[in-house]
């Protein structure tokens, strides 16, 4: 029996259907055979396709009025599939995603309509699909719920996010954008990661500096220097809360909140000197009494400080001491030693020596 010489390729080339030197990839030589629907279209094909899909989307919209979901699902999927550049296609995508909402599907209804808002920037549903969006991120991030097996949680954090960050890109110039920002900075609060929170609320005071969730924005800041402040040992983190306190009164003087940070202002300058005294006696029991001084003379430049009196007896003390002056040369000034500088490490405005938090 003779064999074959010719493929069915080459008979495709012989009749002329394909051109030499316009060979194609196995997508588009695929796409040669089922219709590749990316490509552009005539204005009869359009409407011809717009005329088949409208055909389909009334029967998925019958489907779905019969209660007859999967099937409305599917067909409305058909359409987007092989109709994507028709009116119908943006209608059967938003439905697609709203099935999946109906049934209880949130993360995969949130991603068909993120596709909507994609693809179909144009559509009229956009909006709605953007509400939808962060009332699905909103009910997500309140459940309770564990995870598969009763392991974990419904969703992580992470995904959640990355949930939020989207809605701010989709809509810059809506309410969710800063509200979908300033829950990202709860989120980055409650898992322990301060800088990254205060950076999210940050953007949300300096993006959308004249909406409500800015002020929002400027208490959590403020709330989170102040858990800054208390864990640490340096008076640089006070001063950090008493700025942001003193942002958020300026711009929200009416606010209720403003008086509350007025009245704290008194407390946390307190902290922040019982740090300096603490470090002085830190350094003068670690018989350097020069570091304790400038610390104590920080302490007595605020007298209506429990710890001004305090102060000034133990600069008096140190003063009044026998300490030799070959050890008061190893630290003049507000300059430490080589040894002193492997001890401890230098406040953010280079001027006082501060000790590790650690």
């Amino acid at each position: 029996m003779k064999q074959n010489l010719f493929s069915p390729f080459t008979y495709i080339l012989a009749a002329g259907l394909i051109l030499p030197g316009q060979l194609v990839d196995a997508q588009g030589f695929s796409g040669f055979f089922k219709g590749d629907s990316r490509k552009v279209l005539s204005a009869e094909q359009l409407s011809s396709q717009e005329g088949s899909a409208n055909s389909l989307l009334a029967k998925a919209q019958q489907y779905e009025q019969s209660g007859k979901r999967r099937q409305a699902r599917d067909t409305y999927g058909r359409i987007v599939k092989s109709y994507p550049r028709t009116d119908a296609a943006a209608e059967a995508q938003f439905k697609v995603a709203q099935i999946r909402e109906s049934e209880g599907e949130g993360r995969k209804a949130f991603e068909e309509y993120q596709e909507l808002m994609t693809t179909y920037r144009n559509s009229p549903n956009f909006n709605t699909a953007l509400e939808r969006q962060f009332a699905i991120a909103e009910a997500l991030r309140g459940d309770t719920k564990k995870g598969f097996l009763g392991i974990g949680v419904a969703i992580q954090p992470s995904k959640l996010i990355e949930m939020y960050e989207s809605i701010s890109k989709n809509g810059p110039h809506t309410d969710y954008a800063p509200r979908a920002l300033l829950s990202v900075g709860q989120i980055r609060k409650k898992l322990g990661e301060k800088e990254v929170a205060i950076k999210a609320f940050q953007s949300v005071v300096d993006e959308y500096a004249t909406s409500q969730y800015a002020t929002e924005a400027q208490y959590e800041i403020y709330q989170i220097r102040g858990i800054k402040a208390e864990e640490s040992n340096s008076p640089n983190q006070d001063r950090a809360q008493m700025e942001a306190g003193l942002d958020f009164v300026n711009q929200n003087p009416e606010d209720q909140r403003a008086q509350e940070i007025k009245s704290d202002m008194q407390q946390i300058e307190e902290r922040s000197i019982e740090k300096l005294f603490t470090t002085g006696e830190y350094y003068e029991k670690m018989n350097k009494p020069e570091s304790a001084r400038i610390y104590y003379r920080e302490v007595v430049k605020n007298p209506n400080t429990p710890f001004f009196a305090r102060a000034q007896e133990r600069l008096a003390a140190i003063d009044s001491s026998t300490t030799s002056v070959s050890s008061r040369t190893r630290f003049m000034g507000s300059k430490p030693s080589k040894k002193d500088k492997l001890e401890m490490r230098t406040s953010d405005d280079e001027v006082i020596p501060l000790p590790s938090d650690n």
